[in-house]
């Protein structure tokens, strides 16, 4: 008996709808917060780096939390916001900076 990747219970899937809202929120999430740190004087790569660092931490324990439903209690929605944060931190780093 063969496992197929689609039936793995360790990956998570979205639908279209939680791909949309992520990547939609992210997009507005940048073109609202970006400029203004730039106003304030911060640099355009560290502007991007921490709005893309929270912003996808955020959306992505959103989506899911609230649409997917995948996780029920605080314990697990703050492990999966914490988890997200560093991962984030680490990748965004290697995207804006390298």
């Amino acid at each position: 008996m063969s496992t197929s990747p689609a039936s793995s219970p360790k990956l998570h899937f979205f639908s279209y709808k939680s791909g949309f809202l992520f990547f939609g929120f992210i997009l507005v999430f940048n073109l609202i917060f970006n400029p203004l740190l730039r106003m304030i004087g911060v640099d355009q790569q560290l502007a991007l780096y921490i709005i893309n660092t929270i912003g996808i931490s955020v959306g992505l324990t959103g989506v899911m939390v609230l649409i997917e439903g995948k996780f029920k209690t605080k314990k697990q929605m703050t492990a999966l916001f914490f988890s997200l944060f560093i991962g984030c931190l680490l990748s965004c780093y290697l995207i804006v900076y390298r």
